[in-house]
């Protein structure tokens, strides 16, 4: 399983790794490690994080695909698991080359975040590289059905939905609202999440609540 992150925070890529496993797969999960990256929790399964010369930009992005590529040329595996377009381009070649299948997970319309948007010529970039591995997959997945039906749309290709669904949390050591000195009736409303992103609902989920 391939994943442009540093594998700590990332619990969608964390929860499909557990279910894989629970099918009676054997995982191999491999990210990047940056300077800031927090200490790897453990895990039932294996982890590989990619120390990489550069940590943003077009170089990161082309330091990544050809470490992933000669990994994947060079381990034996029976299945790919690609998640996110920026790390699909390594994945997609060596499965057409070792003849292995591959499933892409699309976290989110990647072509369309924020951060591309407003850069056109790297926006192209990637979109082109979209437009030339896509219609060649057989197994595809995303977060929403809104999301599955612009793939569909566009690319003529089967898209399954596989939607966000944290782990159960057996214990949750909160605090009390006296242990933060509010008021017994004071509400809360707790964002959780790594990537706060522009563009994500956060600030109008707020405000309606």
């Amino acid at each position: 399983m391939t994943v442009s992150s540093d594998l700590a925070t990332d619990n969608r890529v964390h929860r499909t790794c557990t279910v894989l496993e629970g099918l009676g797969f054997q995982i191999l999960l491999i990210g990047r490690k940056k300077k800031n990256s927090p200490p790897m929790p453990p895990r039932s399964y294996q982890v590989k994080r990619l120390r990489l010369g550069f940590e943003k930009g077009a170089l990161f992005y082309a330091a990544l695909n050809l470490r992933l590529f000669f990994l994947l040329l060079i381990n034996p595996y029976d299945y790919l698991f690609a998640n996110d377009l920026d790390t699909l381009p390594a994945a997609y070649l060596a499965s057409r080359l070792k003849r292995k299948p591959l499933l892409y997970d699309s976290h989110e319309l990647f072509t369309e975040v924020p951060e591309l948007v407003s850069r056109p010529r790297i926006q192209h970039f990637w979109l082109k590289i979209e437009q030339h591995i896509l219609p060649h997959l057989k197994e595809m997945i995303t977060v929403n059905e809104s999301i599955a039906a612009i793939f569909k749309s566009t690319y003529s290709i089967p898209v399954n939905v596989v939607r966000n669904v944290p782990q159960r949390q057996q214990e949750l050591n909160a605090l009390s609202r006296e242990e933060l000195n509010l008021k017994p009736t004071q509400k809360m409303l707790i964002i959780q999440g790594s990537g706060l992103n522009v563009q994500r609902g956060i600030e109008e989920a707020i405000l309606a609540m």
